[in-house]
């Protein structure tokens, strides 16, 4: 990893966070990111310790206590290796091309907050009129799949460029993987969030859409549902087999038409 050790670019920026943190104790995302910082650069001891001081200091600032969870499990990634993301971004970064086939929410990072956005890949050309798709009004929902071993989770979008046609992405994932796995990250993130980013790429990986859209109040409310659930489990590995045949029983039960934004 390119700067990181004692010196370096990573220490560097690491120090440059320590001093924002020193200066904001109150701002426990600072803290974190100042974590997120030490691990990047490899000093793997002391960012432990900085999460934990983070968690101690904030209790009720759940990345954090995210972070120590995930850190027993071995798995936790430090805040600066998820992508960048935000409303302004007009390139995709590779590590999207290379993740979004179809849909998916997926964990990205604007500045210093980590964030999930969902992504869809336009690979039928649904959308060619792309000034009608970036003035078309769009609605957010997130749907607890009766389905529940594995526990599927969807999350909705509804693009209404044709009014009388709306085109509706739909996301099935599992959270309920342990804590550090992207998946699980993802959702984390989004149950703390009261937006998210829709994304449309095509398949040449241009961005048709990029949009932030405000949850409804149904939407928070089942976004605390699941926060609720996540805190309550340490999840469990899941086989490929078991998911895509979560995702098929889910489908014969649950119809598009039936999700209410």
């Amino acid at each position: 990893m390119v700067g990181a050790g004692d010196v370096g670019p990573a220490m560097d920026a690491a120090g440059k966070l320590e001093a924002a943190h020193r200066l904001h104790p109150e701002n426990p995302l600072l803290h974190y990111a100042y974590a997120s910082s030490l691990f990047l650069a490899m000093q793997y001891k002391s960012a432990r310790e900085a999460m934990e001081d983070c968690a101690h200091s904030h209790p009720e600032f759940l990345l954090a206590q995210y972070a120590i969870k995930s850190w027993n499990y071995k798995e936790w990634q430090s805040l600066f290796l998820l992508p960048q993301w935000g409303p302004d971004t007009r390139i995709l970064p590779p590590v999207i091309s290379q993740t979004v086939k179809t849909q998916i929410v997926l964990p990205v990072r604007e500045g210093i907050c980590p964030r999930a956005a969902l992504f869809f890949r336009d690979a039928h050309g649904n959308f060619s009129d792309v000034e009608a798709l970036q003035k078309a009004p769009i609605e957010l929902a997130t749907v607890i799949s009766p389905v529940s071993n594995p526990q599927i989770v969807c999350v909705c979008a509804k693009i209404c460029d044709n009014p009388s046609n709306p085109f509706i992405v739909e996301s099935l994932q599992v959270p309920f993987y342990p804590y550090g796995h992207s998946a699980r990250s993802a959702f984390e993130y989004l149950c703390l969030q009261e937006d998210m980013d829709l994304v449309m790429i095509d398949r040449q990986d241009r961005i048709l859409l990029n949009k932030r859209v405000s949850f409804s109040s149904r939407m928070m409310k089942a976004n605390m549902t699941i926060q609720a659930m996540l805190n309550s489990s340490e999840g469990r590995t899941i086989s490929p087999m078991e998911l895509t045949m979560a995702i098929q029983n889910h489908q014969r039960q649950v119809s598009l038409s039936d999700v209410q934004f």
